[in-house]
């Protein structure tokens, strides 16, 4: 049986223009990446003795700079009930599904800025994954001794083993701390967009900070962990930024290449 070409062509740019439209491709492109991403961080698990000397390590740089204040910040909600479930509510909700929302969210009302953070999210979750790999690093709830309760273990056991026995996590991922880095962008997005609202304002600027303390009353990350996240977080920003500048001329040079082929 004959095939028209030019109709299956047709076809095809028709779906390729549906799937673009309704964002099939975009989620297609992100679930991908997030598996690579989870697959590869995942990857280093075995390196425990590296990690917890990695994070005695840290401990001694920040007891160097004055900022060891992750057992002191744990005291002040420890004794209270509420208090530490709102950080655990904080540290395992608002990380993957409050991305998910923010990225529906984005995506349906505010497009280009869905694109930057996009790709922000994609270059920064890469810089992440050769750093765990070369860098593997203890939580403070594992270091032995060092006086953590883990939270999430003692108060949610069920919202934390469906995080951790997930086949592609890895408990020595500390470092940089993406759970800070990119509620710094999502705050940040958040903010941008509802720039003309105090309120909204308010929230993207506030969210970052309530997630820091999350991560340190939960003895998931150190202090210095969320610094190495925003530089991560940011470099992702800025290689969003510079890509989506360079857009246009890509473009262009594509184009013209396509003119002067034959045929």
């Amino acid at each position: 049986m004959a095939i028209d070409v030019d109709s299956a062509r047709a076809q095809a740019l028709r779906f390729w223009r549906f799937s673009r439209r309704t964002g099939i491709q975009e989620a297609v492109v992100v679930v991908i990446a997030f598996l690579v991403y989870f697959f590869i961080r995942g990857a280093v698990v075995d390196r425990a003795g590296e990690a917890l000397s990695n994070g005695l390590d840290l401990i001694a740089l920040e007891r160097a700079m004055g900022i060891y204040w992750e057992i002191e910040w744990q005291s002040w909600v420890i004794d209270q009930y509420w208090a530490v479930r709102a950080m655990n509510w904080i540290y395992f909700w608002g990380h993957m599904p409050l991305v998910i929302v923010l990225a529906v969210f984005l995506f349906v009302w505010h497009r280009s800025t869905y694109g930057l953070m996009r790709t922000a999210f994609l270059a920064s979750g890469a810089i992440g994954v050769v750093i765990y790999a070369l860098y593997p690093v203890a939580p403070p709830r594992l270091v032995p001794f060092a006086g953590y309760i883990d939270t999430m273990a003692v108060l949610d056991r069920v919202g934390y083993q469906a995080q951790e026995a997930q086949a592609f996590v890895n408990p020595y991922a500390a470092v940089p701390s993406l759970h800070f880095g990119w509620s710094m962008l999502l705050g940040g997005a958040f903010a941008w967009v509802g720039r003309r609202h105090a309120l909204v304002v308010f929230g993207g600027v506030m969210w970052p900070v309530l997630m820091l303390f999350s991560i340190v009353m939960t003895a998931n990350h150190f202090i210095i962990d969320a610094v190495f996240g925003a530089i991560v977080s940011l470099a992702g920003l800025a290689i969003a930024e510079a890509m989506r500048r360079a857009q246009p001329e890509a473009l262009r040079l594509l184009r013209a290449a396509l003119a002067r082929s034959p045929g």
